[in-house]
């Protein structure tokens, strides 16, 4: 039996993805990214337990204290012993700073959501920007302590690390907006699919498949790029074939230009290494990224494995009953069976060498 995991998130409608400054000049992206968290530039906000953020009557005061804690503790080494923690004595107060800083912390602790995404940017434009998933609820709050706060600690969310790009690869609107001091923002939503593809590898939503597929090697030449996108038209045309119903499917010379107003938007970016990207309105990107990794892990023997009922499809992303794995195993099943062993040990022969050569990579596990 093999076992194939096709790796692919669904996201939620709900979700979405926000931009997290690591504190003022990006002080705080090492601690942040070594520590799974992100938080306010807030020492010393000390949020009471709440089921919601809007329970907390006091938060202006405690954040109006928490702005004065902020500036105590940057004006020297030491802070002032006389700064009052009072919160009566934050009670009035009005500034765009402070306006600002309830609406993050509002922001933090209430409309970022589980399963939201978070990008934290460096300072240096070639340096690496995190992107993690949020794992917990937004009244779940964990402290953590960092030297130039003293014993005023940041309140913040727990975070996995998913993946990272360099930050000049980040979408033009997030180092648009990166420019102005912003602590915290939402990425425009034009810009999501390609984060939602470097995050994941394979995802789905509600109306949209998309897959990414990175080069490892350092060296990528038209010729390679050539197979490659043999390999994917190919797996498309007969994908489309397969939905409609049709008896017979194409071999690898035939699909590879028959894929025209089928084929998925292809999305790249090698700089060796680097990355190409597929999007689509139906499942095409998903079962080209199981197709493609089939034929470099197992290669001809699929065709027999599909005939004989020994491929096992799941998603370890998703539940049991996911609609995408259904979806997928009808279409690899049928597209294997009706291709017969020469035509796909052909295809096998193509892909494996473009992963020869590129050492192109899907996130879909194989175990055989």
């Amino acid at each position: 039996m093999i076992q194939i995991d096709i790796h692919t998130k669904h996201v939620g409608s709900d979700t979405r993805i926000f931009v997290v400054r690591p504190g003022g000049k990006y002080r705080f992206y090492k601690a942040f990214i070594d520590s799974n968290f992100v938080a306010p530039d807030l020492p010393g906000l000390d949020l009471p337990e709440f089921e919601r953020i809007e329970e907390v009557k006091d938060l202006d005061a405690r954040v109006n204290r928490s702005i004065a804690i902020r500036k105590n503790w940057l004006k020297s080494q030491d802070a002032d012993e006389d700064l009052s923690y009072e919160l009566e004595d934050y009670e009035a107060g009005s500034s765009r700073a402070l306006s600002q800083f309830i609406r993050v912390a509002s922001a933090y602790f209430g409309e970022m959501k589980q399963g939201d995404l978070v990008i934290v940017p460096p300072m240096a434009f070639r340096g690496r920007a995190e992107i993690g998933e949020l794992t917990s609820a937004p009244n779940i709050i964990r402290r953590m302590r960092v030297d130039i706060y003293g014993g005023d600690a940041l309140m913040g969310r727990n975070v996995k690390w998913l993946a990272s790009l360099e930050k000049s690869n980040l979408p033009a609107q997030t180092l648009d907006a990166l420019q102005k001091p912003s602590p915290l923002f939402l990425l425009p939503r034009p810009a999501w699919a390609s984060v939602f593809r470097r995050a994941y590898g394979s995802y789905t939503t509600d109306n949209e498949f998309g897959a990414r597929f990175e080069i490892t090697s350092d060296s990528y030449q038209t010729t390679d790029d050539f197979r490659i996108q043999a390999f994917f038209n190919f797996v498309a045309a007969n994908t489309e074939r397969v939905r409609r119903g049709e008896k017979g499917v194409l071999s690898l010379r035939d699909g590879a230009f028959s894929a025209e107003g089928v084929a998925p938007d292809l999305f790249t970016n090698v700089n060796s290494p680097g990355g190409l990207s597929l999007k689509s309105l139906v499942s095409t990107p998903i079962v080209i990224a199981v197709m493609l990794t089939l034929a470099v892990t197992v290669g001809p023997a699929a065709h027999s494995a599909a005939v004989n009922g020994q491929l096992k499809f799941g998603n370890s992303l998703a539940a049991a009953n996911d609609p995408c794995v259904v979806e997928v195993d009808k279409q690899v099943v049928t597209q294997l069976t009706l291709l017969g062993y020469d035509r796909w040990a052909e295809a096998c022969e193509i892909a494996r060498s473009a992963a020869e050569r590129t050492g192109i990579t899907t996130t879909v596990e194989v175990k055989k």
